[in-house]
């Protein structure tokens, strides 16, 4: 009986954790309708959710210009693109935002033209 009773328990625990995917650092610019992740070389596209509408409000404290780009330490899904799309090979699908800090001084730096 307690062998059963083990076993129900270890069933119903497994059964609600919700996998919300692997955690993933890197710098995150949203801009006209459209969001990047990048990590080191390689960039991905956003999946738009409610996730990136949170990183974006998160993200203006810490913005001087709309195109700045912040660090975030997120859970999501890598997602391949259809044969069909256009875009970087894979889409991040942000499940849960662990945190969203400005980026080092020295990794801004852009060059800016038409003003």
């Amino acid at each position: 009986m307690k062998k059963l009773v083990t076993l129900l328990l270890f069933i119903a625990f497994v059964s609600c954790k919700t996998d919300q995917g692997k955690p993933f650092t890197g710098d995150f610019v949203y801009y006209a309708d459209a969001a990047v992740f990048q990590v080191g070389n390689a960039i991905h596209g956003v999946v738009l959710n409610d996730k990136v509408t949170e990183i974006a409000n998160q993200a203006k404290a810490f913005q001087k210009e709309p195109t700045d780009m912040v660090q975030v330490e997120v859970l999501g899904e890598l997602i391949p693109k259809g044969d069909n799309e256009e875009g970087w090979p894979y889409k991040l699908k942000i499940n849960k935002v662990i945190s969203v800090t400005a980026l080092a001084q020295n990794k801004n730096d852009v060059i800016k033209l038409g003003k």
